[in-house]
């Protein structure tokens, strides 16, 4: 009987951490073998990627953690077609390494350059293009899964759609992904065309995201200065940017954000945060959101040529940011409303954060649209993702401020990202995502002894 090792693992956001078993196969083979392992040992099996997450998705309280970081092979890649074959832990910034000097993309990709393909399929991110090309689900053809009998099974959006839509966005709940299966989108070249400008108020934030199909954008997002006055909310700074036929930068230029800096200002990551930390508030973060207001224009007249990467995974200069808010860590709250419902939502968020003095250091506003899968944050609206530390905030005080933000994302037919926050009760997320019925009659046919969870989907889920 394998004796599997022990290792403690954490959310990005800092706030859970777990010592679980663990293990890192490296092959289908290898697979089997941990899940019948896991079987006799009576261990319950929960999956980690990249580890980026800000929630739980990935921990697992006195489960087996099986990582599925060595299963990292690009499987096939062709260039003519726009067709890829990756396994689940190949890195992001791997694969556009190889796509985009042949003018492929990929759309619904998150701001992490660390993340997997397995996480990205199974938390069904989003992006900066999402208000135009959907989720990450609008790249997949299809994915073979490997489900709790040890049997592998192909599914497509065509061949079999309810387990396709359960297991996009489905937290890993349903089984193992082992290979997916990719259509790429063309584009002109990597080089973008990036320009800045200002948001007065929220009509005028509002009013740039719903009519974006008017411009030739193909990302969008915006930036919030969550301390200014009430009759101020919604001023920020919004940036765009389109691909655009160009000669291409040099390779090094353009694979600089593809992977994080070792160092920062020649300082290890953790030295530089602890520096930082002590004179970083909220009194900082507010001169910093006035400066950047100041220093830009009220049209986006200024326009750099940038590689894609550049835009993408700004971060990446900044690698270990989550230490900024050490040691209790931070919440990431980002909430969807429909667009007639934006308008209260954001001015009630944005007041609550300011009566608790826990406006958010970074709080950006992006535009999506309707995706099929069952827990998909998805839908016809803006969202505000609202980034605050909790080094002030007791537990109570922390749940007396999430209760609330709850019910002012109810109120306002809101629902929550839940691979970015770790404090929904099930309740609240059976209100947000109706469908998890669906979730839970697939879970009863292919995996009916509940082989497969994870401490977010004990708590939303409650099998």
């Amino acid at each position: 009987m394998q004796k599997f090792k022990q290792k403690s693992f954490r959310c990005y956001n800092l706030t859970k951490s777990v010592i679980s078993s663990y293990v890192l196969p490296k092959n289908l083979d290898e697979l089997r073998i941990t899940l019948k392992e896991a079987k006799n040992q009576n261990y319950n099996i929960t999956l980690k990627a990249g580890g980026n997450s800000y929630s739980d998705t990935f921990l697992g309280t006195k489960k087996l953690l099986v990582d599925v970081s060595k299963l990292n092979s690009i499987k096939s890649f062709d260039d003519s077609n726009g067709i890829i074959v990756v396994e689940p832990g190949v890195r992001i910034g791997i694969i556009l390494q190889h796509i985009m000097p042949k003018n492929w993309g990929l759309v619904g990709l998150s701001g992490s350059v660390m993340d997997q393909i397995g996480g990205m399929l199974s938390s069904n991110t989003h992006g900066k293009d999402t208000w135009k090309n959907g989720n990450f689900s609008q790249n997949i053809l299809s994915c073979k899964i490997l489900l709790a009998d040890g049997t592998v099974e192909e599914i497509t959006k065509d061949k079999n759609s309810k387990l396709f839509n359960g297991v996009i966005g489905g937290l890993g709940f349903l089984g193992i992904i082992i290979e997916i299966t990719m259509k790429l989108t063309a584009i002109p070249s990597y080089m973008v065309q990036s320009s800045r400008k200002k948001i007065q108020n929220l009509d005028g934030l509002i009013n740039h995201f719903f009519t974006l199909e008017k411009s030739e954008t193909d990302f969008s997002y915006a930036l919030l200065d969550p301390f200014v006055s009430e009759h101020q909310y919604g001023r920020g700074l919004c940036e765009s940017a389109k691909y655009i036929d160009s000669k291409n930068c040099d390779t090094s230029i353009f694979e600089k954000n593809l992977s994080p800096r070792k160092k920062i200002f020649s300082l290890k990551p953790k030295i530089f945060w602890s520096i930082v930390r002590p004179f970083w508030n909220n009194s900082s973060s507010s001169f910093l959101n006035k400066l950047k207001y100041m220093r830009s224009s009220n049209s986006f007249s200024h326009q750099q040529i940038l590689p894609f990467p550049k835009i993408q995974y700004a971060y990446s200069d900044l690698p270990n940011f989550n230490l900024l808010y050490s040691p209790l860590g931070f919440f990431e709250l980002q909430s969807l409303f429909p667009k007639k419902d934006v308008f209260p939502a954001f001015n009630q968020l944005l007041s609550l954060s300011k009566i608790f003095k826990c406006q958010p250091w970074v709080c950006m506003i992006k535009r999506h649209k309707p995706d099929s899968s069952y827990l998909s944050f998805a839908g016809d609206g803006l969202s505000i993702a609202m980034n605050f530390p909790l080094n002030h905030l007791n537990s109570e005080k922390q749940k007396q401020y999430s209760d609330k933000l709850y019910e002012i994302i109810l109120n306002n037919n809101g629902k929550i990202y839940i691979a970015k926050h770790s404090l929904i009760r099930d309740d609240i997320f059976h209100l947000m995502y109706p469908n998890y019925k669906d979730m839970l009659n697939l879970k009863e046919k292919y995996d009916p002894n509940n082989l497969f969870n994870s401490d977010a989907t004990d708590r939303l889920l409650k099998i």
